[in-house]
């Protein structure tokens, strides 16, 4: 993960100021950091079905780009909300998605990422969720929140 701190500015920057989902370890210094931050909406979500219910209320409410933040073991929690309210089909709500990639190929990981960290990206694909991963050159994900507010879709970085 980049600094979080900066990373958080630069969300900030892009607009985007609602901050929901579950804790993960991959993401502890975010998770961390979006709880000191000044200027913001954060709930913790009790599971990642919720955190895109509440991110896609919140869009409805604000048409704003709201950050859903999860470990990938919880995105199959949120393949019905996805799939029945903000897939483009649908509702069309524009979601970003901070996954932490536990079990990512080529990472040492427990047994119990191993398959979930393989079919991430399938995953991801299945539901039309375009998604890069992250880097400390922010312009994939600029584009990346530029492309789910144009198109509004939801679309996701992965975090290793």
């Amino acid at each position: 993960m980049i600094d979080a701190k900066k990373f958080i500015k630069f969300l900030k920057n892009n607009k985007i100021s609602f901050f929901c989902g579950v804790p993960d370890s991959i993401l502890k210094e975010f998770s961390n950091e979006i709880i000191k931050t000044k200027g913001i909406k954060h709930i913790i979500s009790p599971n990642e079905g919720l955190a895109v219910s509440l991110a896609a209320g919140y869009n409805l409410s604000t048409n704003k780009l709201p950050c859903v933040y999860l470990q990938n073991s919880g995105l199959g929690n949120t393949i019905n909300p996805i799939s029945s309210i903000a897939h483009k089909k649908v509702y069309s709500i524009p979601l970003l998605l901070l996954i932490g990639w536990r079990g990512a190929p080529k990472i040492k990981d427990e047994p119990q990422h191993k398959v979930k960290g393989t079919i991430t990206k399938k995953l991801l694909r299945l539901l039309d969720i375009k998604y890069s991963e992250i880097t400390n050159d922010l312009n994939k994900t600029k584009n990346l929140i530029n492309y789910a507010k144009k198109n509004n879709k939801p679309v996701a970085i992965l975090v290793k």
